[in-house]
This record gives C-alpha cells, sequence and structure tokens, in this order.
C-alpha cells in the first residue's frame, strides 16, 4: 500500500509518493538508495545471464574514478548556481531554428513561460529566449553530442542561464555549461534529472537551487501543469490504496536482446495494461547517463497497446532526444500504476536517428562520398597538428574504424584554421573557447535532408567536425592512461562512434558505452557491438544511393570504381588495404537491383593484395541491353559488401530516354546520360503547356537509372523537361 504526504513550499503543496521508482527502489528511499539512484548502473553480461550492479560515490561525482556521462565532467550544484546569472523555474513554449550571421551555425531559439526566478531578477514575461546549439533550419540539420539538446514544447524545469555567448544571433539566454545547465521535470513521474545526477523529485532539485542561491523565490505565475500533475498524482494514490484494482503484471517480454533505432519491436505481455494507453506509457534506461534516469517512448514508435500484451519500437530517440539502453522495463499505465520487469533488456548498439523539429519525421541518416575518393577526408587544425602524439593517437582510432566496419574515412591535408562550422571542412581541432564548460570533447554531425525521386525526405552527413578540451590532463599516448589521466585515443575512438552514426549505450567494454571514468583504457572495437551497429549503418544506407545526396560512400579500402564506356569491364583502386581478402564483380538484368529476385550472377573475382592498388574485372559474356553491375568485397569473416549497383548499356545513349513509353502504371523510369555530377531538374508538362509536377534529384557523371512517380497524371500525351547546370532536353511521354 502507498502513502502520501504533503509539504508546504514556497505557495504549492508538494505530494511525495511511496511508489516504485524505475530501478525498483521507493521514491523515499534511505540515504544510501538516494545516492546510488543518482550514479549511473552498469550491466555485465556473463554467460547470457545479465547482472546489475551499481555504482555510487558519496556526495559529488567523483572525475577520477566515475565515469563520465556523455564525456561531461559532472559540475557541483554550487557551482552552476554561482556562475549562472539567472536561475528560472520555466516551461519550453516552442522552438525554432535559425542560422548565425555567417550562415555557419545552426541554433535553436526557445521560448520559455517563467514561473518562479530563483535567482538574479526579471520583469514578468512569458518569452524568455533561451538559444540552443544545434537544431534544423528546412532541411539543414546540426547534431552536436554532449551538448543540450532543443527541448520538446511543454518541457519544465530549472534554468541555468547566462547571456548567449555566441556573435551572429539575436540577444538570448543560454544554459551554463549547456546540458549541465537545465534540470528537467518529469511530471508523469513527479522526478527530476540532469546528466550526472537525479532527483526523487522535482521539489528536492528546486529546493537544493534555492538554498545555493541563497534568495527568496519570486513567483511570476502560478504552475497550473505542475500542481495538475501532484493532483492527479495524489489522487491516484489514493485510489490505488482504497480500491481493489487489478495491479499491472509484466509475465514476459521478448526478445531478451536487441538493438535501438533500426525498427526492432519489443513485446510485452501480463496483465492489467489497460485498454489503451491513454497517459501511460513504457520507459526505458536512459543511455545517455548510464540508466540513472529513464527515456519514454514517443508516440510514433507504439505499434500496439491491448490489455495483455504492448508492442513498441525500440528508441534510439526518445523523451528530450534520449537513446535507450540496456536496463530493466518499466510500464505505467493510463491510471498511474506502474510495473517494472525483474530482468533487463540489453541492448547491443544503437544507431543515430534524427528528427525534425516538429516531431513528425525521423530518420536514420547515412553517409555520403564528398572528397572524389569515394569517402570523407577529415583535416586536423594547426592547434591539433601541432600536438604530434594527439595526432598519431586519432589516427589510431580512425584506423579502428576504418579495418574494423569498412567506413571509408582518410586523414587529409591540414586545415588552415581550427574553425568548427558549416564550411565543408572536416575539422579535428582543440577547443579555443567555444567548447561549453566540463565537457571531455563534442562531435558536431552537419545534416543535410533532400527529397528522394519516390518524394521521401532522406538526411544524409554532408560534414562532420570533432573538438577536444585542453583543460583536462590527458594520456596522448601510445602509453596507457594512469590514475587521474584520460586516455585521449580512447576518446577519440568513442567520438568518431558518435561520427559513425552510433548513440550511447549502457554496455561496459562497448567503445560507445556512456561513460568513461579517468584511468580507463578502452580502445578497441566490441565485434557484437560496436562493429555490429557501425557495419548496418555502411550496409543499409551509406554503401547504397538513396536517390539523394550525392554519390554513396564506397566501402573501405576502396578509393575509386568506374564501369567501361563500352564494353563490360569495371575498374577499380584502393589504398592501405585491409579488412579485405578479395574482390567479386557480379551482373543483374533485373530492374530493381535491390530486390531478392534481382538474378545477380557472380562474372569475375580477384584476390586482395596488389602492390599498385589498381584492378580491373571483366565480364567475358556480357549482355546486350541495360544491365548493371555490382562489385562486392570479400570481409575476412566470409561477408561481401557490395558498393552501390552500376548502370552499364551496350549501346551509348545518344539522350534520356523513358521506359516504359507509353507509361503504364504509376513509376516512370528514366534512362540519363549526365555530363558531369549535378542536380537534375525534372517537370512535367501537359500539350498546352500547363505544369503538373516537378521534382529534383542528384545525378553523378555516367548513365542514371531514376524512378519517379507519375501517380497524379491522367492519361494523355505529355512533356518531361529535365534540366541540368550543362543545359535542358525534352522527352515526349504518353500515360495509359
Amino acid at each position: 500500500m502507498s502513502v502520501s504526504t504533503q509539504t508546504p513550499y514556497n505557495g504549492y503543496t508538494l505530494f511525495s509518493e511511496n511508489v516504485p521508482n524505475f530501478l525498483g527502489r521507493p521514491n523515499g528511499a534511505d540515504s544510501k538508495d538516494r545516492l546510488l539512484s543518482s550514479m549511473g548502473f552498469f550491466t555485465s553480461v556473463r554467460g547470457g545471464l545479465v547482472g546489475l550492479f551499481f555504482a555510487g560515490l558519496a556526495g559529488e561525482l567523483a572525475a577520477q574514478s566515475a565515469p563520465l556521462p556523455c564525456q561531461l565532467l559532472p559540475l557541483s550544484a554550487a557551482e552552476r548556481v554561482q556562475a549562472a546569472s539567472l536561475v528560472v523555474e520555466a516551461e519550453v513554449l516552442d522552438a525554432r531554428g535559425e542560422w548565425d550571421a555567417a550562415h555557419q551555425h545552426i541554433f535553436t531559439r526557445q521560448r520559455l513561460r517563467v514561473f518562479r526566478v530563483l535567482k538574479g531578477t526579471l520583469a514578468d514575461t512569458t518569452a524568455l529566449a533561451l538559444l540552443v546549439e544545434g537544431g534544423q533550419v528546412g532541411l539543414a540539420r546540426h547534431e552536436l553530442t554532449n551538448t543540450l539538446r532543443p527541448l520538446p514544447a511543454g518541457q519544465q524545469g530549472i534554468f541555468f542561464l547566462v547571456p548567449a555567448p555566441w556573435s551572429g544571433v539575436a540577444p538570448a539566454y543560454a544554459a551554463y555549461a549547456s546540458s549541465q545547465g537545465a534540470i528537467t521535470y518529469d511530471l508523469a513521474l513527479g522526478t527530476a534529472a540532469e546528466p550526472a545526477r537525479a532527483y526523487a523529485s522535482w521539489a528536492e532539485a528546486a529546493q537544493q537551487t534555492v538554498e545555493l542561491s541563497g534568495q527568496a523565490p519570486q513567483v511570476l505565475r502560478v504552475n497550473k501543469r505542475l500542481l495538475a500533475a501532484q493532483q492527479l498524482a495524489a489522487s491516484r494514490a489514493v485510489a490505488r490504496a482504497t480500491q481493489r484494482t487489478q495491479a499491472p503484471v509484466i509475465s514476459s517480454f521478448s526478445p531478451m536482446q536487441t538493438t535501438a533505432g533500426t525498427g526492432a519491436v519489443l513485446t510485452l505481455r501480463g496483465s492489467g495494461f489497460g485498454s489503451s494507453r491513454g497517459s501511460g506509457g513504457v520507459l526505458l534506461a536512459n543511455a545517455d547517463d548510464g540508466g540513472a534516469t529513464t527515456t519514454r517512448v514517443l508516440d510514433r514508435d507504439y505499434l500496439s497497446w491491448s490489455d495483455t500484451q504492448i508492442q513498441v519500437r525500440v528508441p534510439s530517440l526518445a523523451t528530450d532526444g534520449h537513446p535507450a539502453g540496456t536496463g530493466l522495463v518499466r510500464v505505467t499505465t493510463g491510471d498511474g500504476s506502474s510495473v517494472t520487469t525483474t530482468s533487463a533488456l540489453v541492448i547491443r548498439y544503437a544507431l543515430t536517428n534524427i528528427d525534425n523539429t516538429t516531431g513528425t519525421l525521423v530518420d536514420r541518416p547515412n553517409h555520403v562520398a564528398t572528397n572524389g575518393a569515394g569517402g570523407i577526408t577529415y583535416r586536423f587544425g594547426p592547434n591539433f597538428r601541432a600536438n604530434t602524439a594527439a595526432g598519431a593517437a586519432w589516427q589510431r582510432a580512425l584506423a579502428q574504424w576504418r579495418c574494423g566496419t569498412g567506413v571509408n574515412w582518410e586523414l587529409g591535408t591540414d586545415a588552415t584554421a581550427n574553425t568548427i562550422a558549416s564550411d565543408n571542412a572536416n575539422v579535428i581541432a582543440f577547443d579555443e573557447g567555444s567548447l561549453p564548460a566540463r565537457v571531455l570533447a563534442r562531435t558536431t554531425s552537419y545534416y543535410q535532408g533532400c527529397y528522394t525521386p519516390q518524394g521521401e525526405v532522406a538526411f544524409y552527413v554532408s560534414e562532420i567536425d570533432q573538438q577536444f578540451t585542453t583543460s583536462l590532463p590527458f594520456q596522448f599516448g601510445p602509453g596507457r592512461a594512469g590514475a587521474g589521466q584520460y586516455d585521449f585515443e580512447s576518446v577519440a575512438v568513442h567520438e568518431l562512434g558518435h561520427a559513425q552514426q552510433l548513440a550511447h549505450l549502457i554496455l561496459p567494454g562497448a567503445i560507445m558505452h556512456y561513460g568513461l571514468s579517468a584511468g580507463s583504457n578502452l580502445r578497441t572495437l566490441d565485434p557484437a557491438s560496436d562493429v555490429a551497429g557501425g557495419r548496418l549503418v555502411l550496409r543499409t544506407r551509406s554503401y547504397r544511393s538513396r536517390g539523394c545526396g550525392g554519390q554513396a560512400m564506397l566501402p573501405a579500402p576502396l578509393t575509386g570504381l568506374t564501369a567501361a564506356s563500352s564494353g563490360a569491364s569495371v575498374s577499380f583502386s584502393t589504398r592501405d588495404e585491409c579488412f579485405v581478402n578479395g574482390f567479386v564483380l557480379e551482373r543483374s538484368q533485373g530492374a530493381d537491383t535491390t530486390a531478392a529476385g534481382a538474378g545477380w550472377t557472380t562474372v569475375a573475382s580477384a584476390a586482395a593484395g596488389q602492390a599498385s592498388g589498381q584492378y580491373t574485372l571483366t565480364d567475358a559474356s556480357p549482355l546486350a541491353g541495360l544491365h548493371y553491375y555490382r562489385l562486392g568485397l570479400r570481409r575476412p569473416n566470409g561477408t561481401i559488401d557490395y558498393a552501390s549497383p552500376l548502370p552499364l548499356l551496350a549501346e551509348a545513349l545518344a539522350g534520356p530516354q523513358v521506359f516504359p513509353n507509353p507509361v503504364n502504371g504509376d513509376q516512370l523510369q528514366l534512362a540519363f546520360p549526365a555530363a558531369a555530377d549535378g542536380n537534375l531538374t525534372l517537370r512535367v508538362y501537359d500539350e498546352l503547356g500547363r505544369y503538373h509536377l516537378g521534382q529534383r534529384t542528384t545525378v553523378q557523371a555516367g548513365l542514371n537509372l531514376l524512378t519517379f512517380n507519375v501517380a497524379i497524371l491522367r492519361p494523355g500525351f505529355y512533356i518531361l523537361r529535365l534540366t541540368t547546370d550543362q543545359g535542358s532536353s525534352s522527352v515526349r511521354i504518353v500515360k495509359l
């Protein structure tokens, strides 16, 4: 039976309910349990059994031995209050992305409705401006690791603010120490959290802040939502104490091990879940803080909910953008009851997903080739190049990923500046004042969205930058880090995992584990986690053309791949061969080269290891008409990674051709020979010159086979107008 107590606090009545929290401890836990609840938990998997154990330290997190969540050195509560010029309890009203004046950084401007001022002074306002690094403008998006993410509308919490330090933006406030400058409230659970601490209640977090500020709170308006949440929690507690209702029960769940952000489905079976979800939900361990808090599955990821079974997609993008990690699973029902699994769900890897500003679209981004050699070229900034040991450690980290997953990365000539910005240069640099306080390192992924020929929005990685702090004691290697030192190579290989588009885990021993302790050395990829996740991103996204965003990435160690303009041969080149045993050339006549029945046939092969790195494979029995070739790389584990298929026509095309023509159906196939890489704009007009539809896509030099949806066209005669930078052409088509 649960009971509730009432405590007056600055004009509010607080309810503290002894309901089980995520880890099965009561909210009114003793000091030992409260200490444990403020720490992360780790999971070890041995012999197929999952053992949960907690790691806690008295007082503040001791950076010398405790893992740094999200590469953050925890900030003391007192230091944060002292550093902030304004501390408010507020609610996020909205979010709007904006560029800075130089068009190099995207910020998200969020309006705050302030309820109470806990430090400083503020006129009564409903639109206090908070500026957050990263966000989206149009189809351009910036994501920064170890940084406060834009918060969803309706999010409440305590914000520790300073004047925004960035140039080229309108006046606003910023959160001091970025992600550590906000304590977020979970009104449904009555709890509060920040990256390095969890609070049993929002009142505990607020009380701590008030005591440290030494200032009587200034109440600007009543927080009606918080009061309503308190009253609802109290009424539910009374109802559960006085009524005989069926408590929810989880009898089983499957699978026991899974992945996040891949579309994997978790099924929970039991009873008492309710006929519909209502205000209930599924909560999973927050991988960004090691499970000290939970992250709630977003509405779009619920597949079904009945009294006996719940099905959800396991997210890498849940509440406040956090990924789900290994830990117990909690179900809350519509009447406020809750139940937690007795064993942990193990998440082996989590793939980065990105969301648009309104939360209406989620996509798993891919890499594209941006360097003319099938991959991505990084460049050391001058201050990074000056540290030889750091550069060598970073290159060892890059080799781990390149030779472990086949990601096509290389180090090129040095950058001319240490600038971290959207400037088409992938810069590696030490911080020059732009990193938030107490951040060890961070990676910025610059995404660009585009419309595929099917009209869908796809996001790809257009640029990657990395920064490393100069304010913490690094061991740059090759020797191992000792007590009080942070291993630079371990940090670098972790951040490159984010560049590979992997999210945090709660999985000690994996590179993408959420935390790194001083004195620990974690430099080697986990085959079942880091390698498996990275290869899935590459094989399902980056090695394939998604119809926009430029050329698909070539599987490393390839640096070039071309089909002969005549004949039936494919030439390719490699560099620094690793993670490859040989090559195979396959041919298909199928129009859909991704289909299971595409009919791929091996026509030639070669062993790896040619000193020149130059290869040519020839089809001894080429076909007439349109067909495709694809090059496969045989990996040491027996798998084959394929480069994006190359179309080839036995005869040269004089111009673009449509097939079938007449078009009988909703899909139009276009064979388009392009003189150079660039954009192709397609417009369809009827015989009277009236515009009906259009599409813009990217093409590569050579033959391009494209598919367009023409379902909206009625039967009749049309003119298809095709425009590139080199000129325009037209094709007459008939729609049946």
